[in-house]
């Protein structure tokens, strides 16, 4: 499991659900990135709160080295429910964006 990878691809739908489709390709592509380096950020922040301190040496030195697949097996051996974090912190993040837009 490639996590960002994994958030990108629900980004891509949130665009669609918040009807951002309609913009050209290459902004769209622009705000997934965004987006998912958001949504990326906040579960590493949920998930660095459960693990312990050599979890989390053991986490960011995987990913200070790009290992983006071992990062996401090793999350998902180590956190409990790590693919409902994300979909949490993507709904979060989908809220908020309802709110400052309306």
């Amino acid at each position: 499991m490639a996590i960002k990878n994994n958030i990108m691809i629900q980004c891509k739908d949130l665009i669609e659900e918040l009807h951002f489709d309609s913009l050209p390709l290459e902004k769209q592509e622009e705000l997934i990135m965004r987006m998912s380096e958001v949504v990326y950020d906040r579960a590493i922040l949920k998930v660095l709160e459960v693990l312990t301190a050599e979890e989390s040496v053991k986490l960011t030195s995987l990913l200070g080295e790009e290992k983006q697949q071992e990062a996401g097996d090793f999350l998902v051996e180590k956190v409990p429910g790590f693919d409902e974090i994300i979909k949490k912190e993507i709904m979060d993040f989908q809220q908020e964006i309802l709110q400052t837009v309306k």
